[in-house]
C-alpha cells in the first residue's frame, strides 16, 4: 500500500504519541545523569554561536534538549507533530517552574518539513534523532536552513541506528527480549510499521557524511562533525544490561553556519 504524504505524517505522529509516555524511560532519549547533563552542556557551549541565544529544537520530543538548552539561558522554542509529547514537554517544564528553574521554553505542533515560522528566525536550529524520520529530508536540511539568521548555525545529532548486520540484529533481539520480560514491554510496538518505514529514505538512520551532503545542498558552510563516542560511554555506564545490549553506535553531532 502506498501511503499518501498526510498519511506519512499521520503515521509518524501516531507513533511518537504512542511513545510519549515511555520515551524519557529510553536511556539514549531521556538524559540520565548529571555526568550526561554536563557532556551537553559542553558540547552546545562549543557548537552554537554564543550566549542568549534564539534557538528552534525541530522534533523536540518531550524537550530534553528543548529544556537543557533553555537552563543554559537560551529562548528556546521547540516544535513536534506529537500532541502528547508536546504534552509532556509542558508538563516538564511547568514542573521546573514550579521547582523555581523557570526557562524561556515554548512548544507547538509543527511539521520539521515545513516550518511554520519567516526566514532568518533563529540563532540556532537544533535536532536530534529526528532528521532519519523523515520522508523528505533534504526538504528539511534546507528549510531549517532558511530558518537560521546569517551566522547561525545548524546542529543535527543523529546516528546509523541499525547497520543490518547480524551482530545487531542479534542485540536487538536480546535486548528486545530483556527488555520485555524484566518490564513487561513490547518495544518493537515503538517501531515503525514496515509500509512506513518503505516511505523513509533513512529508515535505519543515518551517516554523518549523508547529513554533511544536504547540508552543503541547502548552502551551509564550515560543516564539521563532531564524534560523539563519549557521550555513548558516559550512557552507557548509566543503563542496565537490557538496553546496553543493543547500545552500539557511531553517533555524532554534524553542524554548518550559514
Amino acid at each position: 500500500m502506498t501511503l499518501s504524504e498526510d498519511q506519512i505524517k499521520g503515521e509518524i505522529a501516531k507513533r511518537w504519541d504512542y511513545s510519549s509516555q515511555r520515551y524519557d524511560n529510553y536511556h539514549g532519549h531521556g538524559i540520565k545523569s548529571d555526568e550526561e547533563v554536563a557532556f551537553w552542556k559542553a558540547l552546545f557551549e562549543r557548537i552554537l554561536p554564543g550566549e542568549r541565544l534564539n534557538v528552534l529544537d525541530v522534533g523536540c520530543g518531550t524537550g530534553e534538549i528543548s529544556l537543557l538548552l533553555a537552563g543554559m539561558g537560551h529562548t528556546v522554542t521547540g516544535i513536534d507533530l506529537s500532541e502528547k509529547m508536546l504534552d509532556r514537554a509542558a508538563s516538564k517544564a511547568k514542573a521546573m517552574a514550579q521547582a523555581g528553574r523557570g526557562v524561556d521554553a515554548r512548544f507547538m505542533i509543527g511539521d520539521a518539513e515545513t516550518l511554520p515560522f519567516e526566514n532568518s528566525s533563529f540563532d540556532a536550529v537544533v535536532a536530534r534523532h529526528v532528521l532519519w524520520t523523515l520522508p523528505n529530508p533534504q526538504n528539511a536540511v534546507t528549510g531549517w536552513t532558511r530558518a537560521l539568521k546569517e551566522g547561525g548555525t545548524l546542529a543535527i545529532v543523529d546516528s546509523l541506528w541499525n547497520d543490518g548486520s547480524l551482530e545487531t540484529r542479534l542485540r536487538r533481539k536480546i535486548g528486545d527480549f530483556l527488555i520485555l520480560v524484566v518490564e513487561r514491554n513490547d518495544i518493537s510496538k515503538d517501531r515503525y510499521s514496515p509500509e512506513l518505514n518503505s516511505t523513509l529514505p533513512h529508515s535505519r538512520g543515518i551517516s554523518a557524511d549523508t547529513i554533511r551532503a544536504y547540508m552543503e545542498n541547502a548552502g551551509l558552510r564550515g560543516i564539521g562533525t563532531e564524534n560523539l563516542a563519549d557521550l555513548i560511554e558516559i550512557q552507557k555506564r548509566h543503563m542496565p544490561f537490557r538496553y546496553k545490549i543493543s547500545y552500539k553506535y557511531n553517533y555524532y553531532a554534524v553542524c554548518g553556519t550559514k
